[in-house]
């Protein structure tokens, strides 16, 4: 399942003086080919109309000019030398723009440089002039931005940790002079490297050539680019150079490169089927409006707002969801979902409520990854559920959560038996001043995108099609238990999972991938849901054999992604003919991981201009 790809620009090559080097007459500072003008080092990624940039240095203003820059969702910082930071107040006007604080990640190292290089930012002092309006968030793991997971790396640079980022199938490694260990195990199975490689001398802060190369050897990425690249390197003869040594998919980066890196469910919202739950700017939750109320009274910021039960959270959800958060923008407001728990039928028609695709962990994993505030979600009950419409506008909507703007669907009800619709909360927001926006539904190959579709495509078994509804794979979480040792004495070792979800796939085998608690890889992995008919077993189990996990102990908890099914369960005669199928069916899932990849790979061009 391929999605939007994520473009990338290099906005600078160039080491901390820039290329052209000041007061230099060397033929490199001297040269006409444009590809030798070589900026401070820095990455633009786009995709969906937002933008983040990888370090602003003091040529930013410059290099969003000339990239055409007109939005901007977040900065992501290497670290804290000048070459990297100086640029930092030129972000103001995106601020000014979009009415809205950007948030910035890094390490704690780097914001306690950022902190007094722009004191005058941080300091909360009054000014007459407008100054960067930024939140800071701490990288520690996994986080999402552009709808995909972000991996920080830690890298040494010289006597400092710094960090690179990984994000799908690229990565991106400036400034290092070594690359720890535990690093180079998250840089496996990379399209696109750009990797530091500051010229053939040795430097004690930074890779040389041949350096660089090593690493590259060792990596194996389909293309690799240098970058921070000094003035000894002239960008043709370098080029040149490493064809002749065997290297046609490594060159030189250059100002202004572009390239696309191509995007799947593998890549795209990760951070969020993290099953350590680590964030890093947690979403704020709230069990009253009352609670959000006392919360945000101070800043005397309203809300925008979607309701609903957004169970699984589908592309419809998300159209919604996204945008509250650009109306909110708009409006200086709080984006926040209106929620609840448990959903209203399991109250009031427990007999007919459907089973639900996730926890209310997942749904705040979620919010949280589209971009929400905040999420109010109250607890259903009768009390709530007598609330005539009027009643939980105004109480509610208008009184707790001073709403400014409410997104719904075309078919939204509200208040006791849903005797609110669209038209009467068009004229209660005409009565009290607040603005309702109607997003229409989302459609995929003309069906209508919703939780009911994605429940029923996955009762079938059809993993596959209820992940294209979602917008990625459907995702199993929950403890790993104690199995009957079964599969290890007879066939391949299993994890069993309790699945915090109620709903489960049709019984049979899938193609999946697994994530370990604490470990931010996926590992290839085939599941069967089922009662283990040859061994006569009459209770439900997931049960997970891991295909490329070398590891020896078993997680505390786990997140299985539901990718393909393979077939039915069945009985077979005995453990031999059992473990043979298995054989077979873990044949078959490394098949498909590798027709994935090649598709991706066809997808995207072998080498880039320049």
């Amino acid at each position: 399942m391929s999605l939007n790809p994520l473009k990338l620009t290099v906005l600078g090559s160039g080491t901390s003086m820039g290329v052209p080097t000041l007061g230099c007459h060397c033929r490199v500072c001297r040269s006409k080919d444009p590809h030798d003008n070589r900026s401070r080092p820095s990455l633009l990624l786009s995709r969906n109309g937002q933008n983040v940039v990888i370090d602003t240095t003091p040529d930013f203003r410059q290099q969003a000019f000339r990239a055409g820059i007109e939005r901007l969702d977040a900065v992501l910082l290497t670290h804290g030398h000048a070459d990297h930071i100086l640029g930092f107040d030129d972000i103001r006007p995106f601020n000014i723009r979009q009415r809205a604080a950007l948030p910035v990640y890094g390490n704690e190292e780097t914001f306690t440089i950022l902190r007094r290089v722009f004191s005058y930012v941080f300091d909360n002092k009054p000014t007459l002039s407008s100054v960067p309006r930024v939140t800071l968030n701490a990288v520690r793991g996994p986080f999402e931005l552009l709808g995909l997971s972000f991996l920080p790396l830690r890298l040494v640079h010289g006597d400092m940790e710094v960090l690179g980022f990984r994000f799908g199938r690229a990565a991106y490694l400036t400034d290092f002079s070594d690359v720890p260990a535990s690093t180079r195990a998250l840089l496996e199975g990379l399209d696109d490297l750009i990797i530091d490689a500051l010229r053939d001398i040795p430097h004690p802060m930074h890779q040389t050539v041949d350096q660089a190369l090593s690493l590259i050897r060792q990596l194996n990425p389909r293309r690799a680019w240098f970058t921070h690249i000094a003035h000894d390197l002239p960008h043709a003869e370098t080029n040149e150079r490493l064809r002749k040594m065997g290297f046609p998919n490594v060159q030189l980066a250059y100002d202004g490169l572009q390239f696309e890196v191509q995007v799947d469910e593998e890549s795209a919202g990760g951070a969020r089927t993290s099953v350590s739950n680590q964030k890093t700017k947690p979403l704020l939750t709230f069990d009253s409006a009352v609670g959000w109320r006392e919360h945000y009274s101070p800043t005397a910021r309203g809300s925008v707002l979607a309701i609903g039960n957004f169970d699984g959270i589908h592309l419809g959800h998300q159209a919604i969801l996204r945008s509250v958060v650009e109306r909110a923008h708009q409006l200086h407001a709080v984006p926040i979902a209106l929620t609840f728990d448990p959903p209203p039928l399991k109250v009031l028609r427990p007999e007919s409520a459907p089973l639900r695709l996730s926890t209310n962990a997942q749904r705040m994993d979620w919010f949280d990854s589209v971009g929400l505030e905040a999420a109010v979600v109250l607890p259903f009950t009768q009390d709530l559920a007598k609330l005539a419409p009027q009643e939980f506008v105004e109480q509610i909507l208008v009184r707790d959560l001073r709403v400014r703007a409410v997104l719904v669907g075309e078919n939204f009800r509200f208040g006791h038996k849903q005797a609110g619709d669209v038209h009467l909360l068009w004229e209660l927001g005409r009565k009290h001043g607040f603005e309702v926006i109607v997003v229409p539904p989302v459609a995929d190959h003309g069906e209508v995108v919703s939780s009911t579709a994605v429940r029923r495509k996955i009762a079938a078994g059809d993993v596959t099609h209820a992940g294209r509804l979602l917008g990625r794979p459907f995702v199993l979480t929950g403890e790993v238990v104690t199995g009957t040792g079964t599969g290890r004495r007879f066939t391949f070792p299993t994890l069993n999972l309790a699945p915090e979800q109620e709903l489960l796939p049709a019984r049979g085998v899938y193609i999946t991938r697994t994530q370990l608690d604490g470990d931010p890889r996926r590992y290839r992995s085939v599941t069967n849901i089922g009662v283990r008919p040859t061994f006569n077993g009459s209770a439900l189990s997931v049960e997970t054999h891991l295909l490329d996990f070398q590891g020896q102990a078993a997680p505390k908890r786990i997140a299985v992604q539901f990718w393909k099914r393979l077939r039915e369960e069945k009985k077979f005669s005995g453990p031999e003919e059992l473990r043979a199928q298995i054989a077979r069916d873990i044949a078959a899932a490394n098949r498909f991981f590798s027709r994935l990849r090649r598709f991706r790979s066809l997808r995207q061009p072998a080498t880039a201009g320049g």
